[in-house]
């Protein structure tokens, strides 16, 4: 005697039968037990679209759609990729290319995608750092009896308006140096009977990574590091701060943003005995005028739309007082890596000993990068900051007339051995694609090779329209 077929296997073998006739495309009609004196029911409209029918997903089916015309679209391009890099390439979350995911490359500057959402997370995205100026005893009938204290509060983008000229990027965004002097003789202050002295005990007195080549320093890619810093520590500037000069180079910023003052209160009719110098503020002071910082979310704006090397180090310097204690490289770059981990990026392989980028041991991986952008997602200010190809920052020349042109919004990283691409792309059909593209080795086409990939990507078909795949209305 055959078994007895129970309720529940009868069920599953209808459900796989049903399945099978969706996936044909016909309705799914399931019989039941009928009886003689039971009249038929009147007829009811026949489904279109089957029950199971992948139309009834319509948003799932098209991204499958999608995701599979814009995988073909770029796997030529991907798969040229040499074997030292690492190639990501996700639409939302989803992984559509992913070459090397987890290798450890250089990174050059999209490193400072990292150290800009270290910042928002760590340093909060509304805090302003102070230069304050102040004098050790109170300030009577418009003098200061004795010296003037300039004390830095690791503000990166004091600058004047000498300085400006030098900027590659016209509208790089700063923090006018003059408005102090300003604020200082709107107290009524008409002389200073002593030195101005430049406290930046702030952060330590590293001014430059030890590892970084000297070429760096002498090239101009990032100026002398410290805690009270005017014109990237730049000379040229304390005789008028106001005029351009090209006799430039790198000095000692405290000294520096002291003598700076020095000129700019002058020019304001304010009387100085004495020099600009750099020294030790005493603890016991009293404040004179104060100059805010922008915020830090305009700060990291600047950071990602300029590439600016001081910034990114001043502010993993900031880091480092902040959450481990001491304004230092070491202790900053340790503080990104703690709150990349606390936001869930996936911080394995990574490896940093500076937040610029510049130096050529630093490890990341595309799978951070790419955790990264998606986690903070394109409403954030380090997204909407990104350099635009063909139209601003560090893009604004690359990629013109391509279909890349106002599409790709990504971070550049470039260095001898390194030219990286980290962003997102609008495709022709309106996806938008998470990307991390890092290219290791000594390639001087590998600018231009970025380049085409993204013009690919942008370029790349996307699904139909949700309106062609959705449930069709039932014959009636």
């Amino acid at each position: 005697m055959a078994p007895r077929t129970t309720r529940p296997a009868r069920r599953a073998r209808i459900a796989v039968i049903a399945a099978l006739v969706a996936f044909l495309g016909v309705p799914v009609v399931v019989a039941g037990p009928t009886s003689a004196a039971t009249p038929p029911a009147p007829a009811a409209p026949s489904l279109t679209t089957p029950v199971l029918s992948a139309r009834r997903t319509p948003e799932l089916l098209r991204s499958t759609i999608a995701d599979a015309r814009i995988r073909d679209a770029i796997k030529e391009t991907a798969a040229k990729a040499p074997e030292n890099s690492c190639l990501v390439v996700a639409n939302a979350g989803r992984p559509l290319i992913s070459q090397n995911p987890e290798r450890p490359v250089i990174p050059a500057s999209t490193e400072k995608l990292l150290t800009g959402a270290a910042a928002l997370q760590g340093l909060g995205a509304t805090t302003r750092l102070v230069t304050v100026a102040a004098s050790g005893r109170p300030v009577e009938n418009g003098v200061v009896d004795g010296d003037l204290y300039l004390i830095g509060g690791g503000d990166p983008l004091l600058t004047t308006n000498g300085y400006k000229p030098t900027f590659e990027d016209p509208d790089q965004v700063v923090n006018d140096y003059s408005q102090l002097a300003d604020r200082i003789a709107a107290t009524g202050v008409t002389e200073i009977r002593g030195d101005i002295i430049g406290d930046d005990s702030r952060y330590d007195t590293e001014r430059w990574v030890k590892t970084w080549p000297s070429r760096y320093q002498i090239g101009g890619d990032i100026g002398p590091l410290s805690a009270l810093v005017v014109n990237d520590g730049q000379t040229g500037y304390t005789t008028d701060p106001d005029a351009a000069n090209k006799q430039r180079k790198a000095g000692e910023p405290t000294a520096l943003a002291a003598q700076t003052l020095k000129a700019l209160l002058v020019k304001r009719g304010v009387r100085v005995t004495g020099d600009g110098k750099s020294g030790a503020a005493p603890e016991q002071r009293n404040e004179i005028a104060r100059l805010e910082s922008l915020t830090i979310s305009d700060t990291v704006a600047e950071l990602i739309a300029d590439s600016d090397n001081n910034t990114a180090e001043l502010l993993t310097k900031e880091l480092g007082l902040q959450r481990e204690g001491s304004g230092s490289t070491e202790a900053g770059t340790k503080a990104i890596v703690d709150v990349l981990h606390e936001l869930g990026f996936p911080t394995q392989g990574v490896s940093l000993v500076d937040g610029s980028g510049l130096d050529t041991t630093n490890r990341v991986t595309c799978d951070v990068l790419v955790h990264a952008l998606d986690l903070l997602g394109p409403d954030s200010i380090v997204v909407k900051n990104l350099p635009v190809a063909g139209q601003t920052g560090t893009l604004r020349k690359r990629m013109k007339g391509t279909p890349a042109e106002g599409n790709v919004r990504a971070k550049t990283g470039t260095l001898n051995e390194v030219n990286a691409l980290a962003g997102f792309a609008t495709t022709s059909g309106g996806a938008h694609v998470t990307f991390a593209y890092v290219l290791n080795g000594n390639d001087p086409k590998g600018a231009a090779k970025l380049d085409d990939f993204a013009a690919v990507l942008a370029g790349a078909p996307d699904g139909p329209p949700v309106d062609q795949l959705s449930p069709r209305p039932p014959r009636t």
